[in-house]
C-alpha cells in the first residue's frame, strides 16, 4: 500500500473564504506542486484538480439532476483526479474528508460521484456563513491498490 503523507507537500488543507453568497475565493496549500495552477495538484501518478465555488454556479436543473442544494449559503467543493501514467485518463476513486472552521467546528463532507464518461468528479457542499474560513481535509483513496493520499 502507497501511502504518502502530505503534510510536507500538500493536506489538500484548503482555505476557503466565502466572502458572499455570489463569490468566493480560495487559497490551496500545496508548497509548489501545482505549479503556476493553485488549483491543482501533482502526487506521483496523480493529478488532483481541487476548487471551491458558490452553488448558485451550478444551473438549476444540473443541480437538481445531481442532487445538490442550491442556496447562497452553499459552497461546493469539486475533485477530479487524472492519471498522468495512462494519458490524464479520469480515475475513479473514492474522495471522503471534512470541514473544519477557525473556532474548530468540523462537517463531514459528502462527495457524489458525477461520471460523465470523459469526465469523472466528485462534488461535496458546505454550508457557510458570510465570511466563515474553512479548512478543507480530503483522502483519495484507489479501492483497487489501496493507494492513499491525504
Amino acid at each position: 500500500m502507497y501511502v504518502h503523507k502530505l503534510s510536507k507537500i500538500l493536506i489538500l488543507v484548503t482555505s476557503i473564504f466565502f466572502a458572499c453568497t455570489t463569490s468566493a475565493n480560495a487559497e490551496f496549500i500545496d508548497e509548489g506542486k501545482g505549479g503556476a495552477n493553485p488549483n491543482m495538484t501533482e502526487i506521483g501518478t496523480w493529478q488532483i484538480h481541487h476548487i471551491a465555488f458558490p452553488s448558485t454556479f451550478i444551473q438549476p436543473e444540473t443541480a437538481k439532476a445531481i442532487g445538490l442544494d442550491r442556496r447562497g449559503n452553499y459552497g461546493l467543493i469539486n475533485i477530479s483526479i487524472l492519471d498522468l501514467a495512462n494519458n490524464k485518463a479520469p480515475l475513479k476513486l473514492k474522495v471522503t474528508g471534512y470541514a473544519q472552521n477557525l473556532i474548530g467546528h468540523r462537517k463531514e463532507l459528502e462527495f457524489k460521484e458525477v461520471d460523465e464518461g470523459i469526465a469523472v468528479y466528485y462534488l461535496a457542499q458546505v454550508r457557510h456563513s458570510n465570511e466563515e474560513i474553512f479548512r478543507f481535509y480530503i483522502t483519495v483513496k484507489d479501492p483497487k491498490t489501496g493507494r492513499s493520499e491525504e
